[in-house]
């Protein structure tokens, strides 16, 4: 049977939640077992309600999982919050019975089946460890201790960790661990069933965050300008990624607000580089009138959008889908541009790679769609091949004198018409000819024209770039058909996008081992939307369901716009409560739809 376990940390912000999850996850991580996190935290610097869920397995995990195995509740809010989730065979860790605020209703815990461990980590921090601050240390050690990690692998993180802040620090951080041993040795009898094998063979894997794998993903592809302004969730792409660029003879700009970024990448897109920014919903509704200027000059620009709930400020730390229908049609007039969405750590780093290829191809501008939870999200992926990375890089045509004859140069247009709608790009100071990029309507030759004929010649022209996106890429477009061949009729159909299609792979994967034959589809493309992919997993059954975090369902809404698909057919399934889908809620509307009884 597999090894499957979920650690969840819950307590104060600033109590060092995050931390104790962090910790534990490269901990399991360097036992070579598969990791995925889940954060949560409120807008509020210190304070409110924080969480940090852990899920390890000897298999590979898609998503965070149903809930927790294990709660370490800091707090009583941490225990009020979760106490509806702890049932039989959980285990709770509380701070007490002396130090902290709460006392749970031990018989009332001992009565459902739930293993009660206290552990007063607010008493034992202060009084025989000296440092409040170690209570974090506390919960993880006493983790460590009662489930069976070793303890030297949390040692090693520690070290890690605080070495730079000099070997006081280390050893404060080992004195907590020490207390906190010695107390489930002197204290603790284990009555739980749970217990880590040990250790795996090692992995050729790196533990990245969300956010930390598209910086990654922005340097191998090769940009050279970074612009944003600070924006919760986006803010630490570029806290990873500037120094990178930096140490590369990049260029890195902090902007006055969301507009001037736009404006610096464009810029930069026309002086010849690669050029990025990053942002969440409220910094995409400014940049609409410069994503329209990127496309009608038809610059290749990549902007990140980390979705966050809004509508306005919103919920700025908390988890929705709702951006898709400004990132692909926020535009005023008909422009051209990409939307793509990454549905897991590992697609971050590859899909800004993509991104940038797509900019670089069709010559417009990408819009990289992913969120709040996602951007937190940590993972150990498999160590990318670099190099072949490299080699397979998509890189502007741009023309250069050396390359042009001079009777050539008669005809050689920025924006010449060419049956793929994809024009010869020039760079100032190093194509033979200048010209303006400018938002008017232009003809090939790049001055405005307003005539009736070149308007539509031009439109046309611009379209065509992207009249054939889904053909031309099929790898955009993910087919989870299980034992299915296409065509054949399945009970259910599933389209997801973004994270929560990871979660869907969770859900379809129960199913499919109780027998069910589900036919699913994971875009990676958004817009311009996939129709033929589309239609196609629409012929394989009566029922499309389509699960996303938003209270309208605007890919769902796409489907309905651009597809022939009977609208019949398709079924929206919305929440919008600031946190992910969980796999067992796609897996019981499945069955819903199916007509079975779900056990409540």
């Amino acid at each position: 049977m597999a090894f499957d376990l979920t650690v969840k940390y819950a307590g104060e912000g600033g109590e060092g939640v995050i931390s104790a999850g962090d910790f534990t996850m490269r901990a399991a991580s360097n036992l070579g077992y598969e990791v995925v996190t889940f954060k949560s935290f409120p807008a509020e610097i210190k304070g409110g309600y924080a969480l940090s869920q852990v899920r390890m397995s000897d298999e590979k995990i898609l998503s965070q999982g149903d809930g927790f195995d294990i709660l370490v509740a800091f707090n009583g809010e941490a225990y009020e919050v979760n106490k509806p989730l702890l049932e039989k065979g959980k285990v709770l860790i509380w701070d007490g019975p002396e130090g902290g605020d709460f006392e749970p209703d031990l018989e009332e815990l001992e009565k459902m089946g739930v293993f009660v461990y206290a552990v007063p980590m607010s008493k034992l921090a202060k009084e025989e460890v000296g440092a409040y601050i170690t209570k974090n240390v506390i919960a993880m050690a006493s983790v460590f201790e009662l489930f069976g990690f070793p303890m030297e692998v949390l040692k090693q993180e520690i070290v890690k960790k605080f070495s730079k802040k000099g070997e006081d620090v280390v050893n404060l951080n080992f004195k907590a661990i020490e207390v906190a041993q010695n107390y489930i040795k002197e204290h603790i009898k284990k009555i739980d069933p749970y217990k880590v094998p040990g250790p795996l063979p090692k992995k050729d894997v790196i533990i990245v965050e969300g956010n930390e794998a598209i910086a990654l993903g922005a340097a191998v592809a090769g940009v050279k300008v970074f612009a944003a302004y600070p924006i919760t969730p986006a803010t630490t792409v570029g806290n990873y990624l500037s120094p990178i660029i930096l140490k590369t003879g990049g260029f890195v700009y902090q902007s006055e607000d969301e507009i001037s970024s736009m404006a610096a990448i464009i810029g930069a897109s026309f002086a010849g580089v690669k050029a990025m920014t990053a942002t969440s919903g409220p910094g995409i509704s400014l940049m609409q009138e410069l994503i329209d200027l990127a496309s009608m000059t038809e610059l290749p620009v990549v902007v990140v959008d980390v979705q966050r709930a809004g509508p306005s400020t919103g919920m700025p730390t908390k988890h929705e889908q709702a951006d898709l229908f400004a990132a692909a049609l926020g535009g005023h007039g008909d422009d051209q541009r990409v939307v793509i969405a990454p549905k897991n750590v590992e697609e971050n780093f590859y899909l800004t790679i993509e991104a940038f290829n797509l900019a670089e191809r069709y010559q417009l501008p990408v819009l990289l769609l992913t969120d709040g939870s996602l951007s937190l999200r940590a993972e150990a992926i498999p160590t990318p091949d670099i190099k072949k990375i490299k080699e397979n890089l998509i890189e502007r045509p741009v023309v250069k004198k050396e390359e042009v004859k001079p009777e050539e140069l008669e005809n050689l247009f920025r924006y010449a018409i060419t049956e793929s709608g994809i024009s010869p790009v020039f760079v100032p100071g190093v194509s033979p000819k200048p010209y303006t990029a400018t938002g008017l309507e232009h003809a090939e030759n790049s001055r405005p024209r307003t005539t009736p004929n070149e308007r539509t010649v031009m439109m046309d022209k611009r379209f065509r770039k992207i009249k054939n996106i889904e053909q031309e890429n099929p790898h955009l477009v993910e087919w989870d058909l299980g034992d299915l061949k296409e065509g054949d009729k399945a009970d259910i159909a599933v389209v997801a996008w973004g994270l929560t299609a990871s979660i869907t792979q969770e859900a379809v994967k129960r199913l499919r081992d109780k027998g069910y034959k589900i036919a699913a589809l994971y875009p990676k493309l958004l817009y311009p939307v996939p129709k033929n992919a589309l239609e196609k997993l629409a012929s394989m059954a009566d029922k499309i369901l389509v699960p996303e975090a938003s209270y309208l369902g605007h890919f769902a809404r796409f489907m309905k716009m651009f597809t022939n698909i009977p609208q019949e057919k398709i079924v929206q399934y919305n929440i919008y409560r600031g946190e992910p889908f969980i796999p067992k809620e796609i897996e019981e509307k499945i069955l819903e739809l199916l007509g079975e009884k779900v056990s409540a």
